[in-house]
């Protein structure tokens, strides 16, 4: 006979796996200027121009709000991509 833990815990391991967004991973733009980094939870490291800034997201249907000291970012999420404002286009890097 299965404990209550023994039951509950696959379903508990299915919703955490379900909460990932998708968005976990490094973005990039084409020159190597602009980076994020997305981690889960809603942290997001921001590279540009050899400064670093730490900030949180969101995700918001297609979009993905990004806040910082410095304001808020809204990016567009086209497949791989993140484009954002100013022409600014992520790609996704690989793992």
């Amino acid at each position: 006979m299965q404990t209550t833990v023994q039951r509950i815990l696959p379903v508990a391991l299915l919703l955490l796996a379900g909460c990932s967004n998708g968005l976990d991973g490094t973005y990039e733009d084409e020159a190597g200027v602009t980076r994020y980094a997305f981690a889960r939870g809603g942290d997001v490291r921001i590279h540009v121009l050899g400064a670093d800034v730490d900030a949180e997201y969101r995700v918001d249907g297609d979009k993905v709000l990004v806040t910082s000291a410095q304001g808020t970012v809204v990016l567009t999420r086209r497949d791989d991509r993140l484009v954002g404002p100013m022409g600014l286009e992520l790609v996704r890097q690989p793992e």
